[in-house]
């Protein structure tokens, strides 16, 4: 029995020692087996692309949508702005600068950038970037900072076009236009004799959409003797009257009304800008510009003036006050040189009366005259003259748009002028102080005009002044 116990002990320790063997050797296995197979490693995550930054001046904005910049280079780029946060300064126009941090790689030929804009920052505020003495308080200073970012974006052939207001061609208006970038078409009897509304309104916008920079339109409208419109028939039933005529029929009630009428029926034809009223103070039949001016005295031409430039202005119609600083009883510039002999003071107790009403009512063109005012400058005409426009500028305190008169006249072509050697009438008339000038031969202009930048005659930032102040009274008019 006890043998048998025993050899019971055996077996079993026996069985459990190979239990033992057989399942140690099993999970050896089992691991050798196991650490044979290849390991996944998960893969690391790619880096995020490095953010880039773009900065320019905004030029269109949707709020929570779009956003578009031009750098100092003139690139342009538009990028989504969804759910991007816009920190920085405070309020957003055209014309403030930005900067935009994204990530991904611009297409130059894409409308939308396709990167992921990260976000963006407001640096500089549009009025931050016009230069301090342009920020004059002045008629047109709700359109500084459009105008300014316009003119960034401006060639120098592109300046000068603007600062011409030419006779319209033979024919090519709408090729010239933009071939030149010309500031605008001065129009005459011939682009409107016997036309109807619509020929001249589809002839105006065919001009128009040559141009890059929509164009001034200019017409002398100022009735009696000088109607340019309203003799076609097609137009209206009888040219407009004479300012002499309408105060004598009823005062400046009916002056205002003939105004008002002007200014429906040019504006819907698309001309707009009238060289018009005229601000010179006659009461002598005897004087060459009579016939043309209210006929009365400084007090009332002054009424006269502010009445024809509100109602003009209210229609969308710009004025143009003239002739500065007033033509008294000189001769006619177009046929030769004038010299008015009155003393600052005479034309400042008559002639420069109903000019600084009209400045005061916030007139945005004055057209300088022929003249040759010794009061202010012996030797050029006013129109050619620094001492003229500093006077109006600085004296008179006006911000708008300066203009010749037409510079093919006798008064400045027929007449051998003290120019400095190499100055042309056209380089003169910038250096002088005018934005815009009126020239027939408007390719001779430009030509002259870009040499004369070109080699360091007209500095640019006198050009960038100039251009900067037509494009300020194109916006006001609503053309930008």
């Amino acid at each position: 029995m006890k043998t048998f116990r025993l050899y019971g002990r055996m077996a079993a320790v026996l069985l459990l020692s190979f239990l033992l063997t057989f399942f140690s050797v099993g999970c050896t296995d089992t691991e050798t087996a196991s650490s044979s197979l290849p390991v996944s490693t998960p893969s690391p995550s790619p880096s995020p692309e490095p953010e880039q930054t773009f900065t320019g001046r905004l030029m269109l904005y949707e709020e929570g949508e779009r956003m578009t910049l031009q750098t100092e280079e003139q690139e342009t780029c538009t990028f989504s702005i969804k759910n991007v946060e816009i920190t920085g300064l405070p309020g957003i126009q055209t014309g403030d600068r930005f900067t935009l941090w994204y990530r991904g790689t611009l297409d130059p030929e894409a409308e939308v950038q396709p990167v992921t804009v990260t976000r963006a920052e407001k640096i500089e505020s549009a009025e931050d970037s016009i230069p301090l003495e342009w920020q004059d308080g002045g008629v047109f200073s709700d359109e500084y900072s459009k105008a300014f970012v316009a003119l960034q974006s401006m060639s120098l052939e592109e300046k000068v076009g603007q600062v011409l207001l030419g006779s319209v061609p033979g024919e090519n208006a709408a090729s010239d236009a933009a071939a030149y970038h010309l500031g605008g078409y001065v129009t005459f009897t011939k682009e409107y004799q016997d036309k109807t509304r619509w020929q001249i309104q589809n002839m105006i916008q065919g001009w128009q959409s040559g141009a890059k920079i929509p164009l001034i339109i200019a017409v002398d409208e100022e009735g009696g003797d000088v109607v340019r419109i309203s003799q076609n028939t097609n137009l209206r039933g009888t040219p407009f009257r004479s300012p002499q005529l309408l105060f004598a029929m009823g005062g400046m009630e009916r002056i205002k009304s003939d105004a008002a009428e002007k200014a429906s029926l040019l504006t819907e034809l698309g001309v707009n800008v009238n060289l018009a009223p005229v601000a010179d103070v006659s009461t002598s039949p005897e004087d060459f510009i009579y016939s043309r001016t209210l006929g009365q005295g400084p007090e009332e031409t002054a009424e006269y003036v502010t009445t024809v430039l509100q109602q003009f202005q209210k229609k969308n119609l710009s004025a143009v006050l003239k002739h500065f600083p007033g033509y008294g009883s000189n001769s006619d510039t177009h046929t030769g040189a004038s010299l008015d002999e009155r003393t600052l003071l005479e034309l400042e107790n008559r002639d420069l009366i109903p000019f600084q009403a009209g400045i005061d009512a916030g007139v945005y063109a004055i057209m300088v005259s022929h003249n040759t005012v010794a009061a202010m400058d012996k030797t050029l005409p006013a129109s050619l003259s620094p001492e003229v426009h500093r006077y109006l500028r600085e004296t008179m305190g006006f911000t708008g748009v300066i203009m010749t008169d037409e510079l093919s006249m006798d008064a400045i072509s027929g007449e051998k002028l003290p120019l400095e050697k190499g100055v042309g009438i056209y380089t003169q008339a910038l250096l002088a102080g005018n934005d815009l000038l009126l020239c027939n031969d408007y390719t001779v202009a430009y030509e002259e005009i870009v040499q004369a930048v070109q080699d360091g005659i007209i500095s640019e930032d006198l050009l960038n002044r100039a251009v900067f102040r037509i494009l300020c009274w194109k916006c006001t008019l609503g053309l930008m």
